[in-house]
């Protein structure tokens, strides 16, 4: 009920009230001789989407048997104690707080799917809002979870594009600008770091004597959103000459690019996936170190999680 200028009450009622609307959806009738007016609400599927921002007891939003986010789908008993999918069947769908039945809730589904956060690295520059309950695989995702420098006695943390700069300045690490789908040739021994897309992508190249390898500097383990990626990388360097046909032989890999939270050898080189074997005796022209050829290359694959929303 809202009071319009003059005193008089008017009813605001659902759109589904089943009472007739005159012109512009307001219908007059008089009550003890004035003239009172219903205002109807316009069809949920016509109104402007409202956000509006809440605090309250965050253990509201988690499941009292198991305390991980309630997921849909959310069950309750007659006494509304809830309970997530797998503690319900791991009760035999029976409350052990009063031994009642467990039903399907689908209104407490709705409203969880609803309820939206900020991600947990906004700090380090995501601006992502992502449903409470999905939280936990956003961070999986997440292009901004942050990343450990490597260096002994450096507590630095910081996104990908962050951390290039940090190693870049702090730590004079060699930088090199690369291009998708173009050839990049570099004569090197240790390691070297590769930005893309203005240096929003950072990569690791590697080349120690266990061989070469190519890793994305990434804390998530796979990317997400409308545009979604997977890289893979060409590595060429060339093998000893044959002594007894005098020819010079390629030794080359084609790999998907596997990423690392910390960019130094011993991560990349475990974090699984293929290096290209170097032999000992590789040709190093003057100024020490091999020479490299490799080229990264960028799919776009399909999204899959609908849980957050830049």
């Amino acid at each position: 009920m809202v009071r319009t200028r003059g005193g008089k009450e008017n009813w605001v009622l659902p759109p589904d009230a089943g009472v007739p609307l005159g012109e512009e959806g307001v219908q007059l009738k008089e009550e003890d001789g004035e003239t009172t007016a219903t205002v109807m609400v316009a069809a949920a599927a016509a109104a402007p989407r409202v956000e509006i921002v809440v605090d309250f007891d965050k253990s509201l939003l988690d499941c009292p048997l198991c305390s991980l986010p309630l997921k849909p789908p959310v069950f309750q008993c007659p006494a509304k104690h809830a309970a997530c999918g797998p503690c319900a069947a791991n009760q035999a769908n029976q409350c052990p707080a009063c031994d009642g039945a467990y039903e399907r809730d689908e209104g407490a589904d709705r409203y969880l799917m609803a309820v939206r956060v900020p991600c947990p690295n906004q700090a380090y520059g995501c601006g992502s809002s992502v449903v409470y309950c999905m939280v936990g695989d956003h961070r999986l995702v997440c292009p901004h979870a942050p990343c450990r420098c490597p260096e002994p006695g450096c507590g630095f943390l910081g996104a990908p594009p962050a951390l290039r700069v940090h190693l870049a300045e702090r730590h004079a690490w060699p930088v090199t600008d690369i291009a998708y789908g173009s050839v990049l040739e570099v004569q090197m021994q240790g390691r070297r770091l590769l930005s893309a897309e203005g240096g929003e992508r950072l990569f690791l190249l590697v080349a120690s004597e266990r061989g070469v390898k190519v890793v994305r500097v990434s804390a998530a383990v796979d990317e997400d959103g409308p545009s979604a990626s997977w890289y893979r990388c060409k590595v060429w360097v060339h093998a000893p000459v044959d002594t007894d046909t005098g020819h010079m032989d390629v030794l080359m890999l084609d790999a998907k690019v596997e990423s690392c939270a910390v960019p130094s050898e011993e991560a990349a080189m475990g974090a699984g996936g293929r290096y290209l074997p170097v032999p000992s005796d590789v040709p190093a022209p003057e100024g020490g170190g091999i020479v490299i050829r490799l080229r990264i290359d960028k799919q776009v694959k399909a999204s899959r999680s609908p849980g957050s929303r830049g």
